[in-house]
């Protein structure tokens, strides 16, 4: 798979001044899901917290291929089985404050068959996760607003920060 990008701190929040040259990071490994209905919409999911919506997706369990944990994210996320259907890219980053190394695996999907019952984690419920469905443009228009709060300094949490960024890049690749 193609990578995209590599970011680091200074990409994401360049007020930040932190001294990365000693950093021991921790692996990480993501999917992410750009996931399309029978509408040709997308789902993007947020939460009442920040008001920011990202791709579905999340963390690769250990010795969990990656395909299958998107495949588990998306059952938990948005309520859907989906089948796999493309390459997107990869999107590295390195968070500081976390000591985290993130290998972004993104995926084109499906959602197939009923929607079921989300299976959020105790975070997720708390942040009151949801789910919308909208045009790809419109989840372009969506993540370029982000992106230009993420620009102006008005996104203050951390892992959103680079959330934003990496799902604004594959967004976009897909577009091409």
């Amino acid at each position: 798979m193609k990578l995209l990008a590599t970011f680091r701190e200074k990409d994401v929040f360049p007020n930040l001044k932190t001294d990365e040259s000693n950093m021991d990071y921790k692996d990480r490994l993501t999917g992410k899901a750009i996931v399309f209905n029978d509408k040709n919409e997308i789902a993007l999911v947020g939460n009442r917290i920040n008001n920011f919506y990202i791709l579905p997706g999340g963390g690769i369990d250990k010795n969990e291929p990656i395909k299958d944990g998107i495949m588990r994210e998306c059952l938990e996320e948005i309520g859907y089985k989906i089948d796999i259907i493309d390459e997107v890219g990869i999107v590295e980053d390195y968070r500081a404050r976390d000591k985290k190394h993130c290998t972004n695996y993104c995926y084109t999907a499906k959602a197939t068959g009923e929607k079921r019952k989300l299976n959020l984690t105790e975070d997720e419920k708390r942040n009151g996760l949801r789910v919308i469905w909208v045009t790809l443009n419109e989840a372009i228009e969506i993540s370029s607003s982000e992106m230009e709060q993420l620009r102006s300094g008005k996104v203050f949490f951390y892992n959103t920060g680079f959330n934003i960024l990496r799902d604004n890049l594959f967004l976009r690749e897909i577009k091409k």
